[in-house]
């Protein structure tokens, strides 16, 4: 069925939205992460949800990230990367990648910058377009993916980095992050911690569905402590996890014992 790109109310939290002929309840959909330990610990991930992952360093995030990816292939899922940072790339990539993208940027009669490579959709954004432009190109990019895409995004840290403002890169996610929802899209989004001011963070913090802080004292030893998680509940959901990502295990820190 084609899908109208409407939204026309909501209940209980959750979105409906309309079909041809059908008016379904289309939001808040359980999906895999790719970390079934981190699923049981979250009560899923659903479809509509912004995961912002506040990480030391981009390593910490690809525990996370990787296994994302592969599950979202594996589910044939509308996979897509925004690549806009000059840090190395989130996925998967060779010269031969770039390249490709590069002839993409140049060539006047397409509209984006875009390659399609083993399962996923790469779109190239530049942030030095300035703020406007380039939340606009991502908008329409979002737009033309429509519902349901799965969404890998670079670190938010390097637009604060081009744009030499905390305030624009907040700015940024408070207004793409309700239309990212809208269409009951799953994205992840990280964000190095402590080099942003408070106020920068406590946007973002407002305007996602999940905010997770994540430390690692090595590659088997990463802890999670969500400090929000949008319209879900459990008993052990806000305690900190110690997850394994050789193993996948995770475990509930229960009265601070690991």
């Amino acid at each position: 069925m084609i899908k109208i790109k409407y939204l026309i109310g909501s209940s209980n939290g959750e979105k409906l939205r309309i079909r041809l002929g059908d008016i379904i309840m289309a939001a808040f959909e359980r999906i895999k992460s790719g970390i079934p330990g981190l699923d049981e610990a979250l009560d899923n991930i659903r479809l509509g949800d912004n995961v912002v992952w506040n990480v030391t360093n981009l390593n910490e995030f690809s525990y996370f990230v990787d296994p994302y990816v592969k599950q979202a292939k594996e589910d044939n899922r509308n996979l897509i990367y925004i690549r806009f940072a000059n840090h190395p790339p989130l996925i998967d990539m060779t010269e031969e990648d770039f390249r490709l993208l590069e002839i993409e940027q140049n060539n006047p009669e397409t509209e984006f910058s875009m390659i399609e490579c083993d399962g996923i959709k790469i779109y190239l954004v530049n942030p030095y377009n300035q703020f406007e432009t380039f939340t606009l190109e991502v908008h329409r990019i979002i737009e033309k993916e429509g519902f349901d895409a799965f969404y890998v995004f670079d670190c938010l840290s390097d637009l604060q980095a081009v744009w030499s403002t905390d305030l624009m890169m907040g700015n940024f996610f408070k207004v793409t992050c309700p239309f990212l929802f809208q269409l009951d899209t799953v994205a992840y989004f990280p964000i190095i911690r402590g080099r942003h001011s408070f106020d920068a963070i406590a946007k973002i913090r407002e305007t996602t569905q999940l905010f997770l802080n994540v430390h690692s004292n090595s590659p088997e030893e990463v802890y999670v402590s969500p400090l929000k998680v949008w319209n879900r509940y459990s008993q052990t959901m806000f305690l900190g996890h110690k997850f394994n990502p050789r193993t996948g295990f995770v475990k509930v820190l229960q009265d601070g014992r690991k």
